[in-house]
């Protein structure tokens, strides 16, 4: 047959998708029994699937067209389908329509709105990971961090406020913001551009959405620290990581993330003493949060460090500050040092494993 394919495949036309809609509402109206609705949705399914995975064929789509309208007659008779049948008559017309233009090669275009540009850049950059293409990935996402720039409005103050605004998105502005921070560390294992990279992305993703919850705040700033320190721009850094226990001086991970740069660095000789000076700090504030977190690293410290007995002494400190009350008591929290990150899942794409040194998830 003389026809190509409608539109490049995985790339829906929303447009043409919503010419079913008036099909599916007299659908429902004719108020069938769950398991013969279920018959008559299975076919328009298959219809939206064709649509949706773009490259279909018009002699398919007419089958279904033609099966859903046997399967009308069948359920309810010619009279009462009669709303139905008029609604796959409009849709067919426009169709013909639609396929005359493929055949001759004057279709225009897909035109994609800003939320749909989006999409596509988000899940090109997850195809990319899958394929074990991490710089190429990043790329496409800081391409998409530019175009999240343009879509927010002053009064969208938190990724989820975007999200909230842009509700037909396939994907999630919050759970993807954190996979590109993540995937950025990542790449800067290979190439130290991409650490700038990180630091810049989440100084402007604050900036961008400022009311953040504090939990996401001391996630974003101790990855600017990072990557400044990655960078071996450490004054920097320390000035990162101070600003941020400033603010927030009761948040345990706060002084972890900035623990860590000092004997858990990679490539880089330990300083124990100020590591666990930074710790100690964090466990003289009677509100911390995470105290457990906090003293479980501290006793981690030490056992690298060599010193047996600061170990015990941390070790018997987070055993008293873990054990159930007999008595109703304030809950204290038990939440686990954090394991290696990964990205969160995307719409439809399983993840590429990690390699040595990358992360796989942040807390």
């Amino acid at each position: 047959m003389d026809w190509r394919p409608s539109n490049e495949p995985g790339r829906l036309d929303r447009a043409r998708a919503a010419r079913t809609d008036p099909i599916a509402r007299e659908l429902d109206r004719l108020g069938l029994p769950p398991i013969r609705q279920r018959k008559l949705n299975g076919i328009l399914s298959a219809l939206m699937m064709q649509i949706e995975d773009g490259g279909d064929s018009p002699e398919v789509n007419r089958l279904l067209l033609d099966a859903l309208r046997a399967g009308l007659r069948h359920q309810v008779g010619e009279h009462r389908a009669r709303a139905a049948l008029r609604a796959i008559d409009a849709f067919e017309e426009v169709e013909t329509e639609r396929w005359a233009l493929v055949r001759a090669g004057t279709l225009p275009p897909i035109e994609l709105t800003p939320d749909e540009q989006l999409d596509d850049l988000l899940q090109e950059g997850y195809d990319l990971l899958q394929a074990e293409q991490r710089t190429a990935a990043c790329d496409r996402w800081l391409e998409a961090w530019a175009l999240v720039t343009e879509m927010a409005t002053p009064d969208m103050r938190t990724a989820s406020a975007f999200d909230k605004a842009y509700p037909g998105m396939m994907q999630s502005l919050f759970n993807w913001s954190g996979d590109l921070e993540m995937e950025l560390h990542n790449a800067g294992l290979h190439d130290p551009v991409y650490h700038e990279h990180r630091a810049r992305y989440v100084n402007e993703y604050l900036t961008q959405f400022p009311d953040e919850d504090e939990d996401r705040y001391v996630m974003f700033r101790r990855a600017e620290g990072e990557a400044l320190w990655y960078l071996e721009r450490y004054a920097e850094a320390e000035a990162v990581y101070q600003a941020l226990v400033e603010r927030l001086p009761n948040k345990g991970w706060a002084y972890i993330g900035w623990s860590d740069q000092y004997h858990l660095s990679s490539g880089q000789p330990a300083h124990y003493e100020r590591a666990e000076a930074i710790l100690l700090q964090a466990l003289d504030r009677p509100r911390l949060e995470d105290r457990v977190d906090v003293l479980d690293r501290l006793a981690h410290l030490y056992e690298k460090w060599g010193r047996p007995e600061k170990q015990r002494a941390a070790a018997a400190q987070l055993s008293k500050e873990t054990q159930i009350p007999s008595t109703p008591a304030v809950h204290v929290s038990l939440k686990s040092t954090p394991p290696l990150r990964a990205p969160s899942p995307s719409r439809s794409r399983s993840r590429a494993k990690g390699k040595k040194g990358e992360k796989k998830r942040r807390r």
